[in-house]
């Protein structure tokens, strides 16, 4: 019984726990970013190409 007690204890303590919080915001927020390059990049390249390829001097 004496177990489940501390372990009760030790989970809620974890769970209160907000140290790394900031941490995991900033990565998740940095991969949001990235993956909103990558699919901007993957939409407007060909299109960037087709103009540039009309550009004459």
């Amino acid at each position: 019984m004496l177990n489940i007690v501390k372990i009760k204890c030790l989970l809620k303590e974890f769970l209160a726990n907000q140290s790394a919080a900031v941490t995991v915001d900033f990565v998740v927020l940095t991969a949001g970013i990235v993956l909103l390059g990558a699919i901007a990049t993957t939409i407007l390249a060909p299109k960037v190409t087709v103009f540039v390829s009309a550009i004459t001097l």
